[in-house]
């Protein structure tokens, strides 16, 4: 018998004060009571009338004295029969002449007196016996799934005030477990036939089977040919039972969320319009009253169960795979730190789509860096300044890691930095740096004929300053023959004028430099001195101030300044130099131009004819140049190729690498960064990387991370234990 538990003089409040609560005559003799029944039995939503003295209005009840129940076997439970007796001189407050499935026709006279009461105090009193709530609920189970199965004339009318009023009962008496069980499925049959196109999608859910609702309007879009939106579509991925969601889809929801959408509507514009087919939705439903005796099968004709198709959730399950994928860096950095949304070190291991360049340390960067750029192409600022956005109390000194993350941040907002440790560039604790524009975004990886233009800059400068004559004019005559020679693209070239700027106020020493420019062997200064006479010569000529910088270098090479070729050498004239003589051979001529000199006026040049085939060649070993002078930057050899590695047994899904170092750590407790660092190395790891990697795996199994703390690690040594057997 469904009862609920009766506090000791508690009494229904219609007894204490029957006038507040009810409206009902004077009590008759408890006899056969006489009342109105209407015709149709149905009481539809705001209707009222009078039983046994009580007077209750809101419809949604079924009233007469006869009525079978949707099995045929039985009166409906849930008819209100106003021919039976009805005692109420001792009404039931506790629901003692309940049983299991109570029905108006069977339960006693004086539980009739008490439920009729509960109708008509509002049907809300909190402690009425749940008996009397199943009672009433039976009702409107009647008329969803029978009455207005046959007849739906009054479906749209009715049903959204049906579901109202069953949620409403549900926050009185959810409390009961099998009410709100059986009061929760009913909403579901509710979503089913109420499911509009146009509505908010519901919320993703992990129970099988998927939400009614979600199938009713998946399946109510393809019926009328409308596009899936996006918010509907994260919802079908997110709720279906063959998707798996990883890590960085539960660990960081709202980002893989917002994600999904963006690049659904990017991809497939209002949405996937999937193609109906045959099988429509259904549900087989267990109602709670003993009406219908079994299972009610329930389908919404021509709506077909899209759900399950093939071809739309592949679609779907490579959009969330590829957004996941995007989000590991993020969510493992969340793993770490999981406070840190917000932090700089996260905005730049979004996706682009995501990026707040507004809010957060990123956002407070942004705005600094576009102050101090205000409408200039550069500007110099301090190193300080910059390293505040990824400093802290703990760590005053940012990590190259740090540093590159805030340069991506920046990146995104238009706004690049030399030197830039992307790049190659030099992790600057102290002194100036430049910020410039750099309207393309993100800088991609440096080419070759970069690198060579930035170590050519970089040689030219530190010769420059052992002299303290590096001026202006010399710095862009330099860097304008850079350009033009190695091909370099917009951004490059922007970034090749923002690092020489850099170059220009910044103490570049020779200490280091001619050690290692002694490492190179004679015949490869000699290739070098070349190709920086070849650069300057590109333009069909070479003058004073191109053979003034050529000898330092070459001086700064070990080379004799006289082997300079003789066309470069100056000339008594204040003339444009010639680089070779005019002679009728096959090549291209350079168009006759005006030059004006400190000391002469314009003057017509010498028609001059360049071999064509042996600038490209010069060109073309750009690559090769870059190496080169790499090599004069790099304080080691290459060291010599490793041991094979020692083969490991897999750990938690871990390839052998990760495996392996895992194994390694068995017998510590803690480690220190530097011994970490070295049994990364062993394994041919990346320590942060490895570190991210291996916390993964330790979290999809365990949900704890395996390694914690930065210096030194401590090593769980009970979850290790797991992830080893």
């Amino acid at each position: 018998m469904r009862t609920a538990p009766r506090p000791g003089s508690e009494r229904h409040p219609s007894a204490a004060h029957p006038g507040r609560h009810a409206t009902r005559a004077p009590a008759p003799p408890p006899a056969q009571a006489r009342a109105y029944a209407p015709a149709d039995p149905w009481l539809r939503p705001g209707t009222g009338i009078t039983i046994a003295g009580y007077n209750i209005v809101g419809g949604l009840l079924y009233v007469g004295t006869r009525l079978a129940a949707p099995s045929g076997h039985t009166v409906e439970p849930a008819l209100i029969n106003p021919a039976l007796p009805v005692d109420l001189r001792q009404p039931d407050w506790g629901g003692q002449g309940l049983d299991y499935w109570p029905s108006y026709s069977d339960i006693p006279p004086r539980s009739r007196a008490a439920y009729l009461a509960w109708l008509a105090d509002g049907r809300r009193f909190p402690q009425a016996p749940i008996g009397y709530v199943f009672l009433y609920f039976y009702g409107l189970e009647r008329r969803v799934l029978h009455d207005l199965q046959r007849d739906r004339s009054s479906a749209a009318y009715e049903l959204p005030i049906i579901h109202q009023e069953v949620r409403r009962l549900l926050s009185i008496y959810g409390g009961h477990r099998a009410f709100k069980r059986y009061v929760g499925q009913f909403e579901q049959v509710l979503d089913m036939f109420t499911a509009e196109p146009s509505a908010k999608a519901p919320a993703p859910t992990r129970d099988y089977p998927p939400p009614l609702r979600l199938r009713a309007g998946l399946g109510t879009f393809s019926a009328q040919g409308v596009p899936v939106p996006a918010d509907w579509a994260l919802t079908w991925i997110r709720s279906h039972p063959e998707y798996c969601p990883r890590t960085p889809a539960t660990r960081c929801a709202t980002e893989f969320d917002a994600l999904f959408s963006r690049r659904y509507t990017a991809r497939y514009g209002e949405g996937l319009v999937v193609r109906p087919g045959r099988k429509e939705v259904t549900l087989d439903y267990r109602p709670a009253s003993a009406g219908f005796r079994g299972v009610a099968e329930l389908s919404l004709p021509g709506v077909p169960d899209v759900l399950g198709y093939a071809a739309p959730t592949r679609k779907l399950v490579a959009l969330a795979d590829e957004c996941t994928s995007d989000l590991e860096a993020y969510s493992r950095y969340l793993g770490r730190v999981p406070d840190g949304q917000r932090s700089v070190q996260a905005q730049a291991l979004l996706p682009a789509e995501l990026v707040n360049l507004s809010g957060g340390s990123a956002g407070q960067a942004i705005a600094w860096a576009r102050h101090r750029l205000d409408t200039q192409e550069f500007a110099v600022v301090p190193v300080g300044e910059f390293s505040a956005f990824i400093s802290s109390p703990q760590v005053a000194k940012p990590a190259k890691k740090d540093v590159v993350a805030l340069a991506q941040v920046l990146g995104r907002a238009g706004v690049g930095i030399e030197p830039d440790p992307r790049l190659g560039g030099a992790v600057l604790t102290s002194g100036s740096m430049v910020l410039f524009a750099a309207p393309d975004g993100p800088t991609a990886a440096a080419s070759d004929a970069y690198q060579a233009a930035t170590l050519l800059l970089h040689l030219a400068a530190a010769v420059s300053a052992a002299d303290g004559d590096f001026d202006e004019a010399e710095q862009r005559h330099l860097s304008d023959h850079l350009e033009r020679a190695l091909h370099l693209t917009a951004d490059e070239r922007r970034r090749l004028h923002a690092h020489l700027r850099w170059l220009t106020v910044t103490p570049v020493k020779l200490t280091g430099l001619t050690r290692r420019v002694a490492g190179i062997d004679a015949s490869q200064r000699q290739y070098v001195a070349e190709f920086l006479t070849a650069v300057a010569g590109a333009d069909g000529r070479i003058s004073p101030d191109e053979v003034k910088t050529l000898t330092k270098i070459y001086r700064l090479l070990e080379l004799d300044p006289a082997l300079l070729p003789a066309s470069t050498k100056p000339a008594p004239a204040t003339e444009p130099v010639v680089v070779r003589p005019a002679h009728p051979e096959r090549g291209y001529a350079i168009p006759q131009q005006a030059e004006q000199t400190e000391q002469t006026e314009q003057a017509a040049r010498p028609l001059v004819r360049l071999d064509e085939a042996a600038i490209a060649a010069k060109l073309a070993e750009t690559a090769r140049v870059g190496a080169l002078l790499g090599s004069i930057f790099t304080e080691d050899e290459p060291p010599p190729a490793a041991a094979p590695l020692p083969a490991a047994a897999p750990v938690a899904g871990l390839d052998g690498q990760h495996s392996g170092l895992v194994r390694e750590l068995t017998s510590a407790e803690q480690i220190s960064r530097a011994q970490f660092e070295h049994l990364a190395a062993r394994w041919k790891l990346l320590p942060d990387g490895a570190l991210d990697r291996i916390n993964e795996a330790a979290y999809e199994l365990t949900g704890e991370p395996l390694l914690d703390g930065d210096d030194p690690i401590r090593v769980d040594r009970n979850l290790l234990g797991e992830m080893l057997t």
